[in-house]
């Protein structure tokens, strides 16, 4: 049953009671039930790089939370000392931007409980900071925008089903809108999102479903609180977007080098705007060749591979299968795979479906961004987090956690969850242990790092 909240005016007036004019009836304001579960699934399709294809999405499944975060947050954890973060007397305030990662997005959607096990929220406990405060769905919207899992399949290529009970509604209008979230934010991260969207007047009003998302933070200004560190992790979701919606991909593309192709330097004026002098970290871009998103369909399992694609409707290009190359996932990619499985592949897609082997080089982050990021650090004081470095040694294989866990990068490893682009709780733990590790060398800093291996241990369910 849908609550209606009526809402009563008094008005002032200086004439005569008996002459007040007949009441106009009070509207009914919208208050969205989990009722409405079921009509999120369109609005918020796109946070799974597969979502846009109903041909990829089989079943819709209700599911309950499976971790016991809570308990694992309740836990108490030795002192932190900040090191020269903070001056004699500071109260630590933290503050987060940035998209994807840092909003919790996991198996491509945002859930209370990937909100809970996301990278800021477990970085605030090891610090022990008790006013850190992430924008959590309500208990009973604990399912949030919704997610997918992975389908069993007997060729190995990935499909999905996806949860749709006890998601937020979707306030319905012109645009539609996330209820507005009333308590203190300290993260303000935003799928495809980062610094430009809480400085005045760059917040972008045409795009559907960062707008949509960022709905949920309408009356909050980050420079509003009092906050003395920050941490921006601000272009990996840009380029991953550049990764799917580029068809010729090339150097002076923003999507991947932004300001440092027109200047050589990061010269972002959202980040310098909420920056301001102040201690953080910031992020390197990890290579999207070292996510599982770009090796579902790997093409040494077929005997020949040869691919051609479009340019301006052109058969005009011919993949060079002895250099690196990639192909964007697609339901055409997944039908081929299918067709010639361990034979010879043959195909010829459009321009966009297709990275050769000179895109891989100019979209490559470790080509020009990366090391422009360390210099910035470097300009502003800011320890720096190097996600590059972390999933490429995962992405080779036998990674162990400083206690022993050993992770596994792979599809349907225990790092990257279904969306096969963010982490898993697991994989948002490693990164809150480099940014620890980051913070430690490189302030003085002594923040106890997470017991890995209890972590899983106390947060995972017993099997």
């Amino acid at each position: 049953m849908k609550k209606l909240l009526i809402v009563f005016a008094l008005v002032a007036c200086n004439k005569p009671t008996n002459s007040w004019p007949d009441p106009k009836p009070v509207e009914p304001v919208y208050i969205p039930t989990a009722e409405d579960s079921a009509k999120t699934a369109g609005p918020f399709m796109g946070i799974h790089p597969m979502g846009q294809y109903p041909e990829m999405i089989y079943e819709n499944l209700q599911k309950q939370p499976a971790l016991k975060i809570e308990d694992w947050l309740s836990a108490p954890v030795p002192l932190a000392d900040f090191g020269r973060i903070l001056k004699l007397g500071q109260e630590m305030e933290m503050v987060a931007f940035g998209g994807g990662l840092t909003a919790g997005v996991m198996n491509g959607g945002i859930t209370r409980e990937s909100q809970q096990t996301n990278y800021t929220n477990l970085l605030a406990h090891q610090m022990g900071i008790k006013n850190f405060a992430m924008p959590l769905f309500e208990k009973e919207h604990f399912n949030g925008t919704g997610y997918y899992v992975y389908r069993k399949t007997e060729d190995g290529y990935p499909q999905w089903d996806r949860v749709v009970n006890n998601t937020i509604s979707v306030v319905p209008g012109s645009p539609a809108k996330m209820p507005r979230y009333a308590g203190k934010i300290s993260n303000y991260g935003l799928y495809w999102g980062g610094t430009e969207w809480y400085v005045p007047g760059w917040g972008c009003e045409n795009c559907a479903l960062p707008t949509l998302l960022a709905s949920r933070f309408e009356g909050h200004v980050p420079t509003d609180l009092p906050y003395n560190f920050i941490i921006i992790e601000e272009f990996f979701d840009r380029w991953m977007q550049g990764i799917r919606l580029t068809p010729n991909i090339g150097r002076w593309d923003y999507s991947f080098n932004g300001s440092v192709m027109n200047t050589g330097r990061i010269e972002d004026y959202s980040i310098n705007y909420l920056l301001h002098g102040k201690k953080g970290v910031i992020f390197t871009v990890p290579r999207y060749q070292d996510l599982p998103y770009m090796n579902w369909y790997p093409m040494k399992n077929f005997k020949s591979v040869y691919i051609s694609f479009n340019r301006n409707g052109v058969g005009d290009g011919v993949i060079n299968t002895s250099k690196p190359f990639s192909l964007i996932p697609t339901p055409e990619l997944d039908r081929r795979c299918k067709k010639y499985a361990g034979e010879h592949f043959t195909a010829n897609f459009d321009d966009i479906e297709v990275i050769d082997n000179g895109e891989a080089y100019e979209s490559d982050p470790a080509t020009y961004y990366n090391q422009k990021i360390r210099d910035y650090a470097a300009e502003k004081d800011l320890a720096v987090v190097d996600l590059f470095d972390l999933y490429q040694r995962i992405h080779q294989g036998g990674y162990r956690t400083d206690d022993g866990v050993l992770v596994d990068g792979g599809p349907y490893g225990n790092f990257f969850s279904s969306d096969g682009i963010y982490p898993t709780p697991l994989g948002q733990a490693i990164i809150t242990n480099e940014v620890i590790k980051a913070l430690n060398k490189y302030y003085g800093a002594k923040i106890p790092l997470i017991d890995i291996a209890g972590y899983v241990k106390s947060v995972e369910p017993m099997k």
